[in-house]
């Protein structure tokens, strides 16, 4: 047998130790103080829900000791009163004044011009449309009263139809025309006249 070939699978010299470092390695560590923070993580959620739940009754208290103080009835008494005053502000923001079309009328009626019917209808938007029946002494005339009631910024698509000669010599005419809502609103009236 040849000197340099070993007859043994027995190592003749002992074996060394791995180089793997001992004790606690890096990762360990790592997840030890992830673990210790979510511990401390849950120890404070259950801390902070149980100072809120303290929280949430004393301010139970707080509120029935506040409700025990009012008199429910004159706070049922005040919400009724509210409700009305609501409404009453409704029927106010939409009441019909036409008191100011007869005052409108008389400043831009001419002298010779005598109207001998009148008729408003008040429209859901607030508005109104207003027919005239009326006389004049003249053509011209007639023509002078479309003009102011044309030019008015109050009264939209004035329209004078049916003018005719009459009897008595006088022009007979109709007038058509819509009326502004602030013309006829009493809120709108309310407010021009607190402004005068």
């Amino acid at each position: 047998m040849d000197p340099n070939v070993q007859g043994s699978f027995i190592p003749k010299q002992a074996l060394t130790a791995s180089s793997r470092g001992s004790g606690v390695g890096l990762f360990f560590l790592l997840a030890l103080f992830v673990f210790a923070a979510s511990l401390v993580a849950a120890g404070g959620a259950f801390a902070y829900e149980g100072y809120l739940n303290s929280q949430i009754t004393r301010k139970d208290g707080d509120l029935r000791r506040a409700e025990g103080a009012f008199d429910a009835g004159a706070i049922q008494d005040l919400v009724r009163m509210d409700a009305r005053l609501a409404q009453a502000r409704t029927l106010l923001r939409s009441h019909v004044s036409p008191s100011a079309i007869f005052y409108f009328l008389s400043t831009v009626t001419l002298e010779k011009v005598q109207f001998n019917s009148f008729d408003l209808a008040v429209n859901k938007n607030g508005g109104a449309t207003m027919t005239l029946s009326g006389t004049a002494d003249s053509f011209s005339t007639v023509a002078l009263q479309s003009d102011q009631l044309g030019a008015s910024k109050v009264l939209r698509d004035v329209l004078f139809s049916g003018i005719t000669v009459a009897e008595t010599g006088k022009v007979s005419f109709t007038v058509n025309a819509g009326v502004d809502p602030d013309l006829i609103l009493y809120s709108s009236n309310l407010k021009q006249q607190s402004a005068q």
